[in-house]
């Protein structure tokens, strides 16, 4: 094992022992032996616990957020031809980068789903950096051009909005098999095309939705 080779080796033992135990059911021990290295070399490279947990989250989220723009600077292009911005466009570039690396298993997106359903559901610290410097940028950017397809909606109405596609996206992706039980085994929780298939207009149909209340009466 190189030097270079420590930091993903930690990288990947955090990723997996933070997904299955959560934040603090994990110490910098088990860590670094997972990883095997001593705890010595972990510090040296990941000063603290927190600092770590930031880094495997970046690792996924920058690459994540790197297709979201792409994708999002797409439909725009687009909109300058037709002079209109799809709602159902904007919301598969938001949609679809994530549900794609959560069934990615080669790359270890089930760790990921389960680890981003744990920082958006935790007030901690730790989960709230995450949220701030990471996911909380990508946000106002799709918010933007969501706006630019529903002028309709006032900025409070917006990231209500916004923040309910979250939570839908969070429950169609966390591994949880919770799917399969409730539709009797027929639903196969990894049929990424169904669940964008469904998650995208469903989404969509709320949105549009809450855009007709808020416009003005003729």
């Amino acid at each position: 094992m190189t030097k270079a080779d420590v930091p993903t080796r930690l990288l990947d033992a955090a990723e997996a022992l933070f997904a299955e135990r959560g934040y603090h059911g994990v110490s910098m021990r088990q860590i670094a032996d997972g990883a095997g290295v001593s705890v010595s070399l972990a510090q040296y490279h990941f000063k603290a616990k927190e600092l770590l947990f930031g880094a495997v989250m970046e690792r996924r989220i920058m690459a994540i957020n790197h297709k979201r723009l792409m994708r999002l600077d797409e439909v725009e292009q687009r909109s300058a031809a037709t002079g209109k911005i799809e709602l159902e466009d904007v919301l598969r570039a938001f949609l679809e980068p994530t549900v794609l690396l959560s069934r990615d298993k080669a790359s270890g997106g089930v760790h990921y789903a389960q680890l981003i359903s744990q920082v958006t559901n935790d007030p901690q610290p730790h989960a709230r950096n995450v949220s701030r410097t990471l996911t909380d940028p990508i946000a106002r950017q799709t918010m933007r051009v969501l706006r630019l397809a529903l002028p309709e909606l006032d900025q409070a109405t917006l990231a209500w909005c916004y923040l309910f596609s979250v939570g839908a996206m969070i429950s169609a992706i966390s591994p949880t098999g919770r799917i399969r039980l409730l539709s009797n085994g027929e639903a196969d929780p990894d049929d990424v095309t169904q669940i964008l298939e469904l998650l995208v207009p469903f989404l969509s149909g709320g949105f549009a939705q809450i855009a007709a209340l808020r416009k003005p009466a003729e």
